[in-house]
């Protein structure tokens, strides 16, 4: 049995007496705990006896009294106050409402430690102390028959709310969705009000957060994995989750994520290797549809979208693991770009959108039957992607419009355009290994500088000056006529949004 604030107060070395609540010292007091947040809820469990030398007690009538309610919706068995230390004055409305909610407040000797107290809950609650180590050990035993493979049928989850008397959810804090591809989604009012109060928050996630949701007592917990992750516990109306025992099945819980995380990332290496063989041409059409198959991306058509960056302004690097959160089969490859392999279907590119940083515009292909188009594709979206550059929008496909009047209307008469302007200079390097386009590339957007360009390039003034006159040479134009210049920075941009070169004049 647990003890009682009253056995607690029939304690007489602990010089503990009633300030108000009396009608409620039949609660029972499974731990007393110090603490002087703000709001010590959200490091208390049910249950739990609060002690304080009066730091966390707030100032006035109006404020002690939600400071009352908040502890007793919180399930506290009720508060302790050091005498004579640093308590304000303690109003009357504030006993009026611990005599109204019946929730004991007390008031203990200035001499007595609070470990006395402590040691006297632990000592006359050594039972139920018992009880919750041999709970915690059915959590780490449940997940190692897990692990074996004895499920018996059940997620591991699932097996563990039987041991805790609980139904557990692992999710996503800031969106709300499972974690766990075996483990459903939690019910719509937990997971919005999991969300809100995490958005609300400047500050990580506390020891608990209490969701409010009914009869029906929702806890969320933090789960110490790399990525944001929270247990949810929803117990009966009658039942008070045991923070104790759920705080090792976080700990379970963040191993479960990390293994997903684990396995996420070994489908991501793979999958960057297909879309690369599939981007380079170099996997036959029969090969991969068959391997196009075994990531769900069989059915027709498919899509290339391509984008800046990682998908993230801060620097994250899970996308894959967000798109596999919302079920979205996908290839992502990360070179210059990042470019993902989709379904051409509005779900899985708005979902896309959604999950790439807002700072990012996205390019998106033409549709694509056959795996061999997949290089086309690659620089259709890469085209789109310098379209959508510079008009300033979000998205743009290829095809919808152009980018420049001036530029090439698409790859075609792109590729015929760098071929009559910058074909012979691309096959001088090609045959003689030098770098005559990226030194134009870069002499050109450097403004015609020399000396800027040269520091940029790592060479000599004179053996750049040298370049530019092969390139006039080749070429037959003039770098120091306005119209000759033009057409050689045209035909660059050209090159660099069809995807033969890349932003530095190199081949893409």
């Amino acid at each position: 049995m647990t003890v009682t604030v009253s056995e607690l107060l029939e304690m007489p070395d602990l010089r503990t007496r009633v300030f108000a609540g009396e009608s409620g010292l039949g609660r029972p007091v499974s731990w007393a705990h110090v603490c002087e947040l703000p709001d010590p809820t959200e490091y208390l469990a049910s249950g739990e006896l609060l002690m304080t030398v009066g730091y966390t007690v707030p100032e006035g009538g109006g404020a002690q009294v939600s400071y009352v309610e908040r502890l007793v919706d919180a399930g506290l068995s009720g508060l302790l106050i050091a005498e004579k230390m640093h308590a304000p004055a303690l109003s009357e409305e504030m006993s009026e409402a611990a005599d109204r909610l019946s929730f004991p407040v007390l008031l203990t000797a200035y001499d007595v430690p609070f470990t006395a107290i402590s040691r006297a809950v632990a000592e006359a609650n050594r039972g139920g102390e018992h009880a919750r180590l041999v709970q915690a050990v059915r959590v780490y035993e449940t997940a190692r028959l897990a692990v074996s493979g004895s499920s018996f049928g059940k997620s591991l989850m699932a097996r563990l709310g039987e041991v805790t008397r609980c139904e557990l959810f692992v999710l996503d804090p800031e969106r709300g969705r499972s974690l766990l591809p075996d483990v459903p989604g939690a019910p719509l009012g937990v997971t919005e009000a999991l969300t809100q109060e995490v958005r609300s928050r400047s500050q990580p996630m506390p020891a608990v957060l209490r969701l409010g949701v009914g009869p029906r007592q929702a806890i969320a917990l933090h789960v110490p994995a790399s990525r944001p992750a929270a247990l949810v516990a929803i117990s009966g109306a009658d039942v008070s989750p045991d923070l104790s025992v759920l705080r090792h099945v976080a700990t379970v819980a963040a191993l479960e994520v990390e293994k997903r995380i684990a396995d996420s990332e070994r489908r991501r290496r793979l999958g960057a290797e297909l879309l690369a063989g599939l981007v380079d041409g170099r996997i036959g059409t029969e090969t991969a549809s068959h391997l196009l198959s075994e990531w769900g991306l069989a059915e027709e058509p498919r899509v290339l979208a391509t984008c800046d960056g990682e998908g993230g302004s801060d620097g994250r690097a899970d996308l894959h693991v967000r798109l596999e959160d919302r079920g979205i089969p996908h290839l992502l490859l990360r070179r210059a770009l990042l470019t993902a392999l989709l379904p051409a279907t509005t779900g899985a590119i708005d979902a896309f959108r959604e999950e790439v940083d807002e700072v990012y515009p996205v390019g998106l292909s033409d549709p694509l039957l056959s795996p061999s188009r997949v290089p086309d594709a690659y620089r259709e979206a890469r085209w789109a992607l310098e379209s959508v550059r510079a008009s300033g929008g979000r998205v743009a496909r290829y095809g919808d419009a152009t980018f420049s009047p001036f530029l090439p209307r698409d790859l075609d008469e792109s590729g015929r355009v760098v071929q009559h302007v910058l074909g012979t200079i691309l096959a001088y390097d090609a045959s003689h290994g030098s770098q005559l386009v990226a030194s134009l590339a870069t002499f050109l957007r450097r403004n015609r500088s020399w000396r800027r360009a040269a520091e940029e390039l790592h060479v000599h003034k004179q053996t750049l000056v040298y370049r530019m006159r092969r390139v006039e040479e080749l070429t037959g134009r003039r770098l120091d006529r306005t119209e000759d210049v033009a057409e050689l920075w045209f035909a660059l941009k050209a090159a660099q949004a069809s995807g033969m070169l890349n932003t530095a004049g190199e081949r893409g």
